[in-house]
């Protein structure tokens, strides 16, 4: 994958439906991150179909906080969508709708788009989800590497290097983590990719790949 390519439209073939106007206003995903902010903004707000159920959260008819969920940052909740007991969100965290965050599930300054599902024991931090991306159980996104330095999306064409210490990932319509696979900061997937269980991933992948581990990452075409 080259960055050129990897505009916004390559990655969401959707709007969504609380940030569009965020969306429209960046190139490419890894800049939504650190304005999800501006999604909270009255003026952004106003206007949308959502009810004030606290000081921090905001829900569409039909979507639904359980009891016993901690929302320590503020969140947007679209119809559909559940944030189950013992989930945790952190920092700003936008779900389109038919979302489901589960039980210990924690997800800190993030954008989902419709459909995505995060049903058990995953973490996603400052990330990007398209319409209808999956984790399986235990599945992680990465956002602070282990050792000091930048966090860097690696392309075909070179190396662009992202500001600040904290990004996860971007993954694009129906992609697909399998149980207990790490996303390292800075990945990329294109729509439809899968990732296998197990899996620790770092880099990019075009739409349609399968990204294999067997004592070593493999890719192959989806078909």
């Amino acid at each position: 994958m080259q960055s050129r390519e990897a505009l916004i439209p390559y990655f969401f073939s959707s709007e969504h439906p609380f940030a569009q106007a965020l969306v429209s206003a960046c190139r490419y995903p890894w800049e939504l991150v650190p304005r999800l902010g501006e999604v909270f903004a009255t003026e952004s707000l106003a206007g949308l179909p959502l009810k004030r159920t606290a000081y921090n959260i905001w829900v569409e008819e039909g979507g639904e906080v359980e009891d016993g969920a901690s929302i320590e940052g503020r969140i947007v909740v679209g119809r559909g969508s559940v944030v189950r007991r013992h989930a945790v969100v952190r920092g700003d965290v936008v779900l389109g709708r038919g979302c489901l965050l589960g039980h210990f599930t924690e997800v800190k300054n993030a954008l989902l788009y419709d459909g995505v599902q995060l049903p058990h024991l995953s973490y996603v931090g400052d990330s990007v989800l398209g319409t209808g991306a999956h984790l399986g159980a235990g599945a992680k996104i990465s956002n602070f590497r282990s050792l000091p330095g930048e966090i860097h999306l690696d392309f075909s064409d070179g190396r662009l290097v992202l500001p600040g210490e904290k990004f996860g990932a971007v993954l694009g319509d129906g992609v697909e983590v399998g149980c207990n696979a790490v996303l390292c900061p800075g990945s990329v997937l294109g729509p439809r990719c899968v990732v296998y269980p197990l899996v620790g991933f770092r880099g990019t992948a075009e739409a349609g790949t399968i990204v294999k581990g067997a004592g070593r990452e493999q890719r192959v075409p989806r078909r």
